[in-house]
Parts: C-alpha cells; sequence; structure tokens
C-alpha cells in the first residue's frame, strides 16, 4: 500500500514557515548545502515558491565559491544593503554549510537521499537548521535530526 507524502510545494511552503517564524524575513540570507546527487538548485528554487507563497519576496543565487570572504563580497553584502524590508536570499551549493562559512546564514538546510545518507551526528547535519530528505524529490520530506 503506497503511502501518502506531501507534495513538493508543501513541504517547502511549510519550510519556508518554519524560517519565517524562526529568524523572520528582514534582509534573511539562507544557505542551502547537500549531499553529492541531490539537485540543490531545485530545493532553492522550491524554497523560493515557498517563500511566495507566504507572500515574502525571495531570490535564489548559486554559490560563487565556497570561501566566505567570497560569499559576503559576491551575495550577501549586496543583498543586504541593496534592498530594505522583508527579502530571503537562498544561497545554494556544495560547501556552504562548511566550517568557515556556515556562519554567514541565518538558516540553512542540509538536503540528502536515503543512498549515500549521512551518519545522523555528522558535523554537517548538526550545523543545518533542517534536514530535507529528497529520496523522493517530488515528495521531500523535513527530517528532524534531534537527539531526543
Amino acid at each position: 500500500m503506497a503511502r501518502w507524502a506531501p507534495q513538493e510545494t508543501d513541504t517547502m511552503a511549510a519550510i519556508a514557515s518554519e524560517v519565517i517564524a524562526q529568524v523572520g524575513t528582514n534582509r534573511t540570507v539562507i544557505g542551502i548545502d547537500g549531499q553529492d546527487g541531490t539537485d540543490l538548485e531545485r530545493v532553492a528554487r522550491g524554497l523560493v515558491a515557498g517563500f511566495e507563497q507566504q507572500g515574502v519576496s525571495a531570490m535564489a543565487a548559486a554559490a560563487p565559491s565556497t570561501d566566505a570572504d567570497t560569499l559576503r563580497a559576491d551575495l550577501v553584502a549586496p543583498f543586504r544593503t541593496t534592498g530594505a524590508g522583508d527579502g530571503v536570499l537562498v544561497v545554494h551549493g556544495r560547501g556552504v554549510l562548511g566550517h568557515g562559512v556556515r556562519g554567514l546564514w541565518r538558516w540553512s538546510l542540509w538536503v540528502e537521499q536515503e543512498a549515500g545518507r549521512l551518519e545522523r551526528r555528522a558535523d554537517v547535519k548538526i550545523a543545518a537548521s533542517a534536514v530535507l530528505d529528497v529520496t523522493d524529490p517530488d515528495h521531500p520530506r523535513r527530517e528532524w535530526n534531534d537527539a531526543c
């Protein structure tokens, strides 16, 4: 028997609501990283659509590098200084939750799938605000990576 799973749009709208509740939307910058083989661009687009469903202006950008200074200069600082009021920038790319970079994001998402899933307490997963399982990309699931 098939198990019900939420549609991608519903999951991403719920994650956007979680971000809004936790950190707000005043020039908020989010980082999305994930295991090899996951489509981070699709997840970023979905999250942008989730914010737009909530009435929040959002846009996605691919990380040009994993160097904190480059990311700050090329994406974070211009986004925060050229706009006013509500707005979310979703930065996606491999390595954006790395040690020297993760402090740039007000909220972050680790994306994985069943094949090659990281250990529950892996460093990068612990650093993420949330974990998203995209084993079925049309029905992604928010994972609860807590220790209880």
